[in-house]
């Protein structure tokens, strides 16, 4: 779930998650690493969960993966449908999902007690812990296994004997959280009035940590061994593509990396470029805004009247500084003066 509160068709509300308004997908993930294989956003549509399950599995069908899945997604008949496409199922199971009549009926046993109910493909479970546990598997057997668990006023872990099928269930089912975790750490999403935006940005996190398993998959002895490390190493190939680029003077590659770093009109000017006071006046030439998807003669605020407190616009910019002023005092000062936004004093 990504966090969106404005106005949108297809916002979901789960009260249940920390997220409780944004925008929905469905992701299938690896469980050993969270990586990303494929992603599905909600957008209102009433595609089945049947068609949603094979449409994120896609090519995976019929080689034989496990598909771990929680009981929003699981039934008895979408376990069969899968394991027909040699698929195996695993995951926790709801109430009226296609659950055999005598362990529809249970309602609450002693603890440690259990259910089972085979039809030859699927099993179905009904295991008594804390509270009542459903499972329905098409890869265990009716087995139990010893584990160590925490329990309430004892200092250390006590062994508790656990059906086979929800050992396995607990320690695969958590490639999403995973990705989640890891997506959490560094993010790039910031507030914005677009949703697409925010969606682009979340896209582009995912492909980054996708990279990032991927290298640590092949280079397992590589200089990147933290998701830190390898945000930083893609940031620097990303910076220094104008080092790389041979045959230009300095002036030029200075200029392209101006066009680079403006590229967007409404970008805020936080840093005067050290060319504006380099003499040449003819070189810094005034010329019309560059028009925008919205606007085909926009104007912006000028930067010296806003640095003097003054709200004044200009349809006009230096286009080597790359930089909204007013043509004639604003220009001169802008680019003769150190602190050009100090007021003559009388």
């Amino acid at each position: 779930m990504m966090l969106w509160r404005g106005r949108l068709a297809f916002r979901v509300y789960n009260p249940q998650k920390p997220v409780k308004y944004g925008i929905k997908s469905y992701i299938l993930c690896d469980s050993a690493t969270g990586y990303c294989h494929n992603m599905l956003p909600y957008v209102g549509t009433s595609a089945t969960l049947e068609d949603t399950v094979f449409s994120l599995l896609g090519c995976l069908q019929g080689r034989g993966h496990t598909l771990f899945m929680d009981n929003f997604y699981n039934s008895v008949s979408l376990s069969e449908h899968l394991l027909g496409k040699k698929t195996n199922v695993c995951g926790t199971l709801r109430k009226n999902r296609g659950e055999p009549k005598m362990i529809k009926e249970v309602t609450k046993t002693q603890v440690g007690d259990r259910i089972v109910r085979h039809n030859g493909k699927v099993m179905v479970v009904a295991w008594q812990d804390k509270r009542l546990v459903k499972m329905v598997t098409t890869c265990h057997h009716n087995t139990m296994e010893k584990v160590e668990v925490w329990q309430k006023g004892e200092k250390q872990k006590v062994p508790q004997w656990k059906p086979a099928c929800v050992v396995e269930y607990n320690k695969c089912m958590n490639g999403v959280d995973k990705l989640d975790q890891n997506v959490a750490y560094y993010p790039f999403i910031r507030r914005s009035t677009n949703w697409s935006k925010k969606c682009v940005a979340y896209l582009f996190q995912l492909a980054i940590f996708n990279a990032f398993v991927l290298y640590r998959a092949r280079h397992h002895q590589g200089e990147c061994k933290h998701l830190l490390q390898f945000l930083k190493s893609v940031a620097r190939s990303w910076t220094s593509r104008r080092q790389e680029e041979g045959g230009r003077d300095e002036e030029s590659a200075a200029v392209v990396g101006a066009v680079l770093r403006t590229h967007n009109p409404r970008a805020p000017y936080l840093v005067d470029p050290e060319s504006r006071l380099d003499g040449q006046l003819r070189r810094h030439k005034m010329e019309h805004l560059m028009a925008t998807s919205r606007k085909e003669r926009p104007n912006r605020k000028c930067w010296v009247c806003t640095r003097r407190g003054l709200r004044r616009e200009t349809n006009k910019w230096c286009a080597a500084c790359h930089v909204p002023l007013h043509t004639g005092e604003c220009f001169n000062l802008y680019h003769t003066k150190l602190n050009y936004w100090e007021r003559k004093s009388n």
